[in-house]
């Protein structure tokens, strides 16, 4: 029951609009008026027919009552006109005795020129119902009507014309309101829509900067380990042509295949390790000098203990680069310079980089940068077979490689 009363007065709050609903509203208030017509009530006050006409009245104000009913059915086009007629119509009802019936056509009528009405044919219509409920008012005083029935007639007047103009207007000012609030939601969802895309294209944008740093890192890996290749490879090619240039000899013979089988495995696995790391689509850039512990003097760290050599040229091009990664690192985000320690165990070799944190950083967006850094060491470490961590111990910041010694013995 609740529920039914929830709807009814949300129908009636804001009622349905289109041609057949308007249909539907002249056919019930021709049948309501004609019933009011056969049981004969009339408005107060105008009970008493004005004129004379041949037959009777009924039959005139049923005819009136028609036609007050079909100009409802242009009230949408025609808001203003078809008050007009009706207005026109209901002097004429009145004056041969007046109903009820066509009194409900005046309240659709003026209800539709409020709620669907220009501003400015509103504000004429509204001015015309406060003058009519004046003039009752003057009038009433005029014609030395008791104070009693003044007031009575004034009442009657307001209450009967103004009541539909404040039903419409309010309809109206919902509806304009529902219309705005319909028009800022699409306003928000469409600047949540530009938002996401945004956010989807600086996503993009940081994935494209992160693979274009990964490929041309792993370019750069792969130029490394060519050059180190080619010195074995060019070995090989000085053993066997001294061999060739000599006369016969077991023992210098035996001891150029010897050094050619030792500089053609070294350079099968550092080839391996080029196939790991060798990608296509990076520029070629400037040729250098290949990277190794070497080097590490060209480095911003403190070195804590000592270096180790004779590391395969995969793990030590691998070694120096996630060293140079760790120390540019240290250099923009922590406090001091790195420091540095290898530790030899096994088959593996620990290098370990740890610098101070600074106390004043302020936190990056993961969305804004491309975080390419650690990537690029992690890549370095994987492509050799090992594992490397990086995160935050205290006040430190540490960074863990473990690289094989030997890279590439198991495949071969």
């Amino acid at each position: 029951m609740t529920t039914r009363l929830a709807a009814l007065a949300r129908w009636v709050r804001t009622p349905p609009r289109g041609p057949a609903a308007d249909r539907a509203y002249s056919v019930a208030l021709l049948v309501v008026g004609l019933a009011l017509l056969a049981l004969d009530v009339r408005m107060i006050g105008a009970d008493v027919p004005f004129v004379d006409v041949p037959g009777g009245t009924l039959p005139w104000q049923v005819g009136i009552l028609l036609l007050g009913t079909t100009a409802l059915l242009l009230k949408r086009r025609r808001p203003v006109l078809v008050l007009v007629v009706v207005t026109a119509l209901l002097a004429a009802d009145v004056a041969l005795g007046g109903s009820l019936g066509m009194y409900l056509v005046l309240f659709d009528a003026l209800f539709t020129v409020a709620r669907a009405a220009a501003p400015r044919a509103r504000a004429v219509v509204l001015g015309v119902l406060v003058a009519l409920v004046l003039a009752v008012l003057v009038g009433t005083v005029v014609a030395g009507a008791s104070a009693r029935d003044v007031v009575q007639l004034t009442l009657v007047a307001g209450s009967l014309l103004l009541p539909p103009w404040w039903w419409g207007s309010d309809v109206r000012r919902s509806e304009v309101l529902v219309a705005e609030q319909s028009r800022r939601a699409d306003a928000e969802r469409a600047r949540a829509d530009l938002a996401r895309a945004h956010a989807d294209d600086v996503a993009r944008i940081a994935a494209l900067d992160r693979d274009r740093a990964v490929q041309d890192e792993r370019a750069r890996m792969a130029r490394d380990l060519h050059d180190v290749v080619a010195g074995h490879l060019s070995a090989v090619a000085i053993h066997a042509e001294a061999a060739l240039a000599a006369p016969p000899d077991e023992s210098r013979d035996r001891a150029a295949l010897t050094a050619a089988r030792a500089g053609s495995l070294a350079a099968l696995a550092e080839m391996r390790s080029m196939i790991l790391v060798l990608r296509e689509g990076a520029d070629a850039d400037a040729t250098t000098a290949p990277a190794g512990l070497a080097r590490l003097t060209d480095l911003d760290v403190d070195v804590v203990g000592d270096v180790p050599a004779g590391l395969a040229a995969a793990v030590d091009h691998a070694a120096f680069r996630i060293l140079q990664e760790a120390a540019t690192n240290a250099r923009k985000h922590g406090a001091g310079r790195a420091a540095v320690r290898f530790t030899a165990d096994g088959d593996t070799l620990d290098v370990v980089v740890e610098n101070a944190l600074r106390t004043d950083a302020v936190p990056v967006n993961p969305a804004l940068t491309s975080s390419t850094g650690l990537q690029t060491m992690r890549e370095r470490a994987t492509a050799l077979g090992g594992t490397l961590t990086a995160a935050p111990t205290g006040a430190t910041w540490r960074v863990h490689a473990r690289l094989p010694l030997r890279p590439g013995d198991e495949t071969r």
